[in-house]
């Protein structure tokens, strides 16, 4: 299942106190959207999250993909590519659900987001069991 993640002051406001939209991404009818995200590919399993350039400049998702490039500097512009054309998809080599989770945590405006050590959460979820 894919995700989209959006400010509020781009779609109408409802009844939520968040700045943040989060919600699962229906197979169609996303051209407007699209249009105006980042197109993030995440993990080996390659899970596609839709994501306002917003909240990729927000400090966590700024360190996550700073620390996940240096893992193989050699591999960077292949695992980070940003531009301004209409698709504009970065790679990010970290885990999925880790960044699924920092999404749910930005949009519950959770404080504890920005506490985060995340290096070593990453080392935690790249250790193989």
């Amino acid at each position: 299942m894919d995700c989209l993640v959006m400010p509020v002051s781009l779609i109408r406001r409802r009844s939520t106190g968040s700045r943040l939209r989060y919600m699962a991404l229906p197979k169609e009818g996303l051209e407007e959207e699209s249009e105006k995200s980042v197109t993030v590919v995440v993990g080996k399993e390659k899970r596609v999250f839709m994501v306002d350039p917003f909240i990729l400049q927000e400090s966590p998702f700024r360190v996550l993909m700073d620390i996940s490039m240096k893992k193989n500097p050699a591999a960077e512009k292949k695992h980070f590519h940003f531009t301004s054309t209409p698709t504009r998809v970065i790679f990010v080599d970290v885990d999925d659900i880790l960044f699924e989770h920092m999404l749910w945590l930005m949009h519950n405006d959770a404080s504890s987001l920005f506490q985060l050590n995340l290096k070593e959460i990453i080392d935690f979820y790249t250790h193989d069991v």
